[in-house]
């Protein structure tokens, strides 16, 4: 080989070694300038009529208030609908994530009263090692937020998901939660109410309220449970009412 190819491939070889470092280290430079982003800048909260995650969650509002449809339409908390609308407003890139791949993204989408997406966010897998954070697509590049948001479950377990959106709480006095919410179309004969124990108790500043403890669920130690002038139907855990059953003789 010459010294004039030599030269040549030289001078290709030089060319090509620069572009990669331009192409480098502005690729740096991009996804540091990432860094504390806000992810939806243009998010406005009152514009928002409904929120979905894939086919894993939809709350939507209506004139009777927000409900989460995905969960036989029971009501929404106003409240954490409020809370985790605001994180979404406030949420910034904590850091460009190099060599991670988002494999199958599951997109956030907010919605306007007309339907039209306001807002939409593909989000990935928590953080496994730090415990706090969640992968995402921002501007075609895989960062890690700075908030997990476990509003947005990924669990396959629907009572989860809707939980982190409506008021569990569903007795004052004494404190009484529900771990389910009964499917409507549930046989009522399963529930055993006409033959269940009714008690007064507190919801709100209302203590003129009863509450009917039904049979026992299935397979569970769970009771059903019903409150009057309401037509939802909950499964609750039993030692929570015992106070509220006959005492053994």
């Amino acid at each position: 080989m010459t010294n004039k190819n030599l030269l040549i491939l030289g001078g290709v070889a030089a060319v090509l070694a620069a572009v990669a470092f331009s192409l480098n280290s502005s690729s740096k430079t991009v996804g540091a300038k990432l860094n504390g982003e806000k992810v939806l800048p243009s998010l406005n909260v009152a514009d928002v009529a409904s929120v979905s995650y894939g086919d894993k969650l939809l709350i939507s509002s209506s004139a009777d208030g927000w409900k989460i449809d995905t969960y036989y339409g029971y009501p929404a908390s106003r409240e954490k609908i409020a809370d985790n609308l605001l994180k979404l407003a406030e949420l910034k890139v904590g850091q460009t994530a190099r060599g991670v791949k988002i494999e199958k993204p599951i997109s956030v989408r907010l919605s306007d009263a007309e339907g039209k997406v306001v807002a939409e966010l593909p989000l990935g897998d928590r953080h496994s090692k730090w415990g706090r954070g969640r992968y995402a697509l921002y501007k075609n590049q895989s960062v890690l937020l700075s908030d997990q948001l476990d509003a947005f479950e990924e669990s396959e377990d629907v009572d989860a998901t809707a939980k982190r959106w409506c008021e569990t709480k569903i007795v004052d006095e004494p404190w009484i939660s529900f771990n389910k919410v009964v499917d409507p179309k549930t046989d009522p004969q399963l529930f055993g109410f006409s033959t269940g124990v009714v008690a007064k108790v507190t919801i709100g500043s209302d203590t003129n309220k009863t509450i009917t403890v039904g049979a026992a669920v299935k397979d569970s130690t769970d009771r059903y449970v019903k409150i009057a002038s309401s037509d939802w139907v909950y499964t609750v855990s039993s030692y929570s009412i015992e106070s509220l059953l006959p005492k053994a003789p």
